[in-house]
């Protein structure tokens, strides 16, 4: 028995299957939304708009489940080298993966998710290869220049989130979870003093190109994806996504702040920064008064939570250095 939670702690930390419920809360933010949408707010023209819900919903689910197990397994793969060094005790140095096992892991997550794609029409597809081809990039070249590491990680998620729905109009969401994103990562990026440190070409660079990228995101879905409709969400409800961004903020600021070690940190805010992205989904929603997608959704982050706290204690339990504490 310990030996199987041993395998199935170390499978987890290999494939940070803890940051999958952030993937899926935000493909089932997008299924939600669109199907609570009126026919001239939202393309109906997605291919499983007339699905039974639970069956969508599972299907986005193991495709959000599949592509963060990849996106894990490639990153411990080609970081093995850096962990040796500064992380021992993860799977792959300490002994506990092999590194043929990490990649059969990360090959078998790929195609599942190419497979869960399928289904969902070619759209979808597309967006998946987008994706994966960007995780591959950012694990192999584009983390090492700064502005483009990060640019790299909002098409990420971009590309994540629209997989469910490529002609989404109401964009706003999925641009939040981008600049939520890139600013995360850069903020851990900091937290670990990576090289090349971050210049104000830096900044700039990454600001222009979110704005680029956020064009883009307009015209691939109809040209009139940042007009704001106010019969589907009218301005004061913009107040919930505000709220959830200012608690997340002041409370991360707190946790990271009285960390015993700026690695520590990095990692509680890259949990915390996670779990937060189903936190806007269900704000959004209940901003738009949907109030039983809401409350499916934020099902979904309490689950997370469990499951942190799942984990957090097995690792206690098999001895390992507690890296999910709350």
């Amino acid at each position: 028995m310990r030996s199987f939670l041993i395998r199935l702690f170390s499978t987890v930390q290999l494939t940070r299957l803890t940051n999958a419920f952030a993937g899926v809360a935000n493909l089932w933010f997008i299924v939600l939304w669109t199907r609570s949408a009126n026919e001239d707010l939202e393309h109906r023209d997605v291919s499983w708009i007339d699905w039974p819900l639970p069956i969508i919903l599972g299907i986005t689910a193991a495709l959000g489940i599949s592509i963060s197990l990849y996106a894990g397994a490639v990153n411990d793969v080609f970081d093995i080298r850096r962990d040796r060094v500064f992380s021992p005790m993860r799977p792959i140095p300490s002994g506990r993966i092999s590194l043929q096992g990490a990649a059969v892991i990360g090959f078998a997550s790929l195609l599942l998710s190419m497979l869960s794609a399928i289904v969902l029409g070619t759209p979808a597809l597309l967006m998946c290869l987008l994706c994966t081809t960007a995780i591959l990039l950012y694990n192999t070249t584009t983390r090492h220049v700064p502005s483009i590491g990060l640019l790299t990680v909002g098409v990420i998620y971009g590309s994540h989130m629209l997989m469910a729905n490529l002609g989404f109009r109401f964009i706003w969401p999925v641009l939040l979870i981008m600049a939520h994103a890139i600013i995360v990562h850069a903020a851990v990026y900091r937290l670990e003093q990576k090289r090349p440190k971050f210049t104000w070409m830096t900044v700039v660079g990454t600001l222009l190109g979110f704005v680029v990228l956020a064009v883009i995101a307009e015209r691939q879905t109809g040209h009139r994806g940042v007009a704001w409709d106010h019969t589907a969400f009218p301005w004061y409800a913009l107040t919930f996504p505000l709220v959830a961004v200012g608690i997340f903020a002041n409370s991360t600021h707190a946790k990271t702040r009285f960390a015993s070690s700026p690695a520590y940190a990095a990692e509680k805010l890259e949990r915390y920064g996670s779990l937060w992205m189903g936190i806007y989904g269900v704000c959004w929603l209940l901003g738009a008064r949907q109030w039983i997608e809401a409350l499916i959704l934020g099902g979904l982050v309490l689950l997370g939570v469990l499951w942190m706290l799942f984990v957090r204690d097995l690792g206690a339990w098999i001895d390992q250095p507690v890296g999910y504490r709350m």
